[in-house]
């Protein structure tokens, strides 16, 4: 297969995957096809993300790139140049930060001081905000030291009423920053790059990919929909029925809370615990939850046991309360 031998499968795992190991080919064609479509859709989403900032470090390349910082200040006369008359903690403020208290301040829109003074300028990002405005922000057009000596974007040491920098600043000043994102947009090409390979690597793996439950923290929005036959764990809690905990019970989807958006409500076939809800009958899960199930997802887990140790780690890694011991139980028994 193309590229097999310079991929590492486990780098294709999101940081954000817990408790799922793939350091073969064959390991992650096992977590199924609808998990490795999930990576796909995942790393062409980086692809794009970086396609835009490449573009991004390309403008404010040819925004300094040649310039002086007399052509910086030249550039801000298009742009406002205020005076704070007041600067002082507001009223019932989270923060002790000084900030201005005029009108014209809190009414500026932003971007109105590029180039000026850094609070409403198009170019600050990061920091605090109220409004508007940033309070602290930092500049990514200006290079930071990092501790191992290298340089990145973001120098952080900015407030709402601080000069320009570039445009107060040295030559060398502009034309460091014109290298560092150079640099920088070569660093993204590179990563925009990969995340294409990454997705393309993907797609091939894909074919030999069986169809498999997703993991629950990955299911789409409308995994399940009204009607839809389904399978969930009862768990313990106050009003269930003596008979009726830990068990797995059937019954369908239906219309209930936040439905399509992050959460799923179920009618049980028979009542199961004391509640008023649809006459002991109903539930509702969060649609990450694991207990809550197709039929078909159901069986898959109950006669597949190896992939359900999979699927139920990258759950439990951070979801310390779920009661892992009783769901399987019940699930194989």
């Amino acid at each position: 297969m193309a590229n097999q031998n310079k991929i590492n499968p486990q780098a294709l795992i999101p940081e954000y995957w817990h408790g799922i190991y793939v350091p073969t080919e064959e390991d992650l064609v096992f977590i199924g096809k609808r998990n490795i479509e999930y990576l796909k859709q995942y790393w062409r989403g980086q692809e794009r993300s970086l396609a835009k900032q490449v573009k991004e470090a390309q403008a404010d390349i040819d925004l300094l790139a040649g310039k002086t910082p007399e052509d910086i200040k030249a550039m801000a006369t298009k742009y406002e140049n205020p005076e704070f008359p007041s600067i002082g903690v507001m009223a019932n403020s989270w923060g002790n930060d000084p900030e201005p208290l005029d009108a014209d301040s809190i009414n500026r829109e932003p971007g109105a001081t590029t180039f000026n003074v850094c609070g409403w300028c198009e170019h600050c990002g990061g920091g605090t905000c109220r409004y508007g405005y940033h309070i602290t922000t930092c500049c990514p057009l200006i290079p930071r030291q990092l501790g191992n000596g290298e340089t990145w974007g973001g120098n952080d040491k900015f407030r709402f009423n601080t000069p320009c920098a570039l445009a107060n600043g040295t030559q060398e000043l502009l034309d460091t920053c014109v290298e560092h994102l150079k640099v920088r947009k070569a660093n993204l090409v590179s990563r925009k790059q990969q995340a294409g390979t990454y997705a393309s690597y993907l797609a091939e793996v894909m074919v030999r990919a069986d169809d498999k439950p997703y993991f629950a923290y990955h299911r789409p929005h409308d995994w399940f929909n009204i009607d839809d036959p389904v399978m969930f764990f009862t768990s313990e809690f106050d009003t269930v029925l003596p008979n009726k905990a830990n068990l797995f019970v059937s019954g369908k989807v239906i219309n209930g809370y936040r439905h399509h958006d992050g959460c799923v409500s179920v009618c049980a076939d028979e009542p199961f615990h004391s509640g008023e809800y649809c006459n002991g009958c109903g539930s509702g899960f969060g649609m990450s939850r694991p207990e809550v199930l197709h039929v078909w997802e159901y069986e898959y887990l109950k006669t597949h046991p190896d992939y359900l140790k999979v699927w139920l780690r990258c759950f439990k890694v951070e979801n310390k309360d779920f009661d892992s011991q009783n769901f399987t139980k019940a699930l194989l028994a």
